[in-house]
């Protein structure tokens, strides 16, 4: 990328959330630079860092993290993990390593994405979310009912299959990524929520393919940097 180019703004904070590393992810696939703005995960809009004041809900107004400003594009505001990684790649990736070549490409990362955002992050993180004490117990004074978290671990359980039925279709076209013949931001989309999934009580031994590509996407080395810095984990 050229020198010119000056760094985007990224809103997120150094942890485990998955959807911030998404971003980190493509900046540094791209070269692009970045400078990042800490948010805590507080609902008080008096507080300057909190995800709820009213200078980031003026960048992000649904107040969640992460959202991006680009001051090389007039200073336009993109939030919503998915929608970032396409701006990103609409704006910068002018080549097409990480994004469709053509119109069935990028129909194809899409629909993958599109699933990712609907029918994996947020059921994985309603598992998260009943499954934990610090959160639905300590809210609520009591741990959730048994068959509410099955109910979506089933869900998260049936997702896994359908990646791992894509990832067998890929393979047996010669390729190791979920959408086309190279890594993209499909795949970029799926990895923060995917490594987690031990958290969510999903035995990774029943998914091959998904276990190895994984384990292949964490040895990319800026998967591997981002984790190892921003992601503030190994």
């Amino acid at each position: 990328m050229s020198a010119s180019i000056q760094p985007i703004t990224i809103y997120g904070h150094k942890g485990r959330a998955p959807n911030p590393p998404k971003v980190h992810i493509l900046l540094d696939l791209l070269n692009i630079p970045w400078t990042l703005v800490e948010l805590e995960m507080k609902h008080d809009p008096t507080d300057e860092k909190s995800i709820k004041h009213p200078s980031y809900l003026a960048v992000n107004p649904n107040g969640r993290i992460p959202a991006i400003v680009d001051p090389n594009q007039n200073n336009i505001a993109v939030w919503e993990s998915a929608a970032i990684l396409q701006y990103i790649t609409e704006v910068y990736d002018t080549t097409h390593k990480f994004s469709g070549k053509t119109l069935e490409e990028r129909t194809l990362i899409n629909e993958w994405i599109a699933f990712q955002i609907s029918g994996q992050g947020p059921i994985q993180g309603q598992i998260f979310w009943f499954s934990f004490d610090r959160f639905h117990k300590e809210k609520y004074g009591e741990a959730a009912p048994p068959h509410v978290v099955q109910r979506f671990r089933d869900e998260i359980h049936r997702v896994c299959g359908v990646v791992e039925g894509q990832l067998a279709r890929q393979k047996a076209k010669g390729s190791d990524w979920i959408a086309c013949d190279r890594m993209t931001i499909a795949d970029i989309a799926w990895y923060p929520w995917s490594r987690a999934n031990a958290f969510a009580g999903i035995d990774m031994e029943e998914f091959p393919n998904l276990k190895a590509w994984v384990d292949r996407m964490g040895e990319v080395p800026a998967v591997k940097h981002v984790y190892e810095t921003v992601a503030g984990e190994s």
